[in-house]
């Protein structure tokens, strides 16, 4: 398929724009494109994910439409082999809410492709990753590892299960108290005891190009880089007010 278009019902409610999500997998042809323009026309707010950059694919975007690059997503994943990963913190599954996790969600992320449209509000934006962290509480899709130690929380993952066979972690999160103190490694060993205990076949993680700390530490704790995408952020009724 070479592209797909899903909606994003989550986005939608909380920046109170109809948004969408276009995925291109393959590369394109000017039709193609203007089929994708075509398909999105109703929709207020698209983002556009260029898998592996296409460099034609970043040339139709900018010669067909007002979308402009917001971020460089990369992707890294780590096949599960068999191995004794050790156990430091607790899985938790349908975890009620906790305002330690949120004061840390709160503080902690500074890197966010929404902070680069002039479009979206600033504050909905700053506060993206506390309002996914705290719609996450009680879901039975969602599971948190919470690294607390002498009663004191010193960061989490947050994690989900693709297909019943990958492990996806969606957040981690560390407060300042935790540096040089060897928590994220121990996170990391949870989440792999995790996955090797549960039959799951890979871990991914995808980071902000910009976060070269984040893309490291994965880098160090054994994960492989497997893709990278160009996203863009496209707004069709404002290219359609100035036609």
């Amino acid at each position: 398929m070479k592209y797909e278009i899903q909606p994003l019902d989550w986005d939608s409610n909380y920046f109170g724009v109809s948004a969408a999500k276009v995925i291109i997998n393959e590369e394109l042809r000017e039709k193609d494109f203007q089929e994708i323009k075509s398909q999105v026309r109703d929709f207020e707010f698209v983002v556009i994910n260029n898998m592996d950059n296409a460099v034609e694919n970043n040339h139709l975007i900018g010669l067909y439409s007002n979308a402009f690059l917001v971020d460089m997503n990369v992707q890294f994943e780590m096949e599960m082999k068999p191995a004794h990963s050790p156990s430091f913190y607790k899985v938790k599954n349908q975890y009620e809410k906790n305002e330690e996790i949120l004061e840390i969600a709160k503080n902690a992320f500074n890197y966010s492709r929404f902070y680069n449209d002039p479009f979206l509000d600033g504050n909905l934006s700053r506060d993206i990753y506390f309002n996914w962290v705290n719609n996450s509480f009680e879901k039975a899709e969602k599971f948190f590892i919470v690294a607390e130690e002498g009663g004191q929380i010193f960061g989490f993952i947050l994690f989900s299960i693709k297909n019943s066979k990958e492990l996806v972690i969606e957040l981690i999160s560390l407060a300042p108290a935790s540096q040089g103190k060897g928590i994220g490694t121990k996170l990391i060993s949870t989440v792999k005891h995790y996955a090797e205990n549960n039959s799951l076949h890979k871990i991914k993680v995808g980071t902000q190009i910009d976060n070269l700390q984040a893309m490291n530490f994965y880098a160090k704790k054994g994960f492989d880089f497997c893709s990278k995408a160009s996203i863009y952020h496209y707004w069709p009724r404002k290219e359609l007010s100035n036609d």
